[in-house]
């Protein structure tokens, strides 16, 4: 990322206004020192913006980043969603050709237990 032209004049600022109001502690003169500290104030104000422009420089980017990966991703994920499907699908009716009695059997046992838990019984 390219240098942030309010970071550098804030600095450059910040410290020439410190020097001055070194100076003029320095030499007695309460103006040069009162404008020197305005102008290092002003110089870390000027560097805080450009701090924070640079933060949302970043994240414009990472945002940016993110939009653009996006649609892999979710093509990605339905690809790996659609291929546990058919796998779970094969694995199921596999089990079915091999144990019909014993699915058939959970799956009346499992009739009973949804329907005993639908009936609204209490105890």
């Amino acid at each position: 990322m390219a240098i942030n032209s309010d970071s550098v004049e804030g600095t450059i600022n910040e410290t020439a206004g410190s020097v001055q109001a070194t100076l003029g502690e320095s030499v007695g003169n309460g103006s040069m020192q009162f404008d020197g500290k305005v102008r290092e104030l002003k110089g870390k104000a000027q560097e805080a913006i450009g701090k924070a422009k640079d933060a949302y420089g970043k994240a414009s980017e990472t945002v940016k980043d993110w939009a653009e990966h996006a649609p892999d991703q979710v093509r990605e994920a339905r690809e790996k969603a659609a291929k546990l499907a058919e796998e779970s699908k094969a694995k199921v009716r596999q089990t079915v050709q091999e144990q019909p009695i014993a699915v058939l059997a959970g799956g009346i046992a499992l009739g009973f237990v949804v329907g005993w838990l639908l009936s609204g019984r209490k105890n």
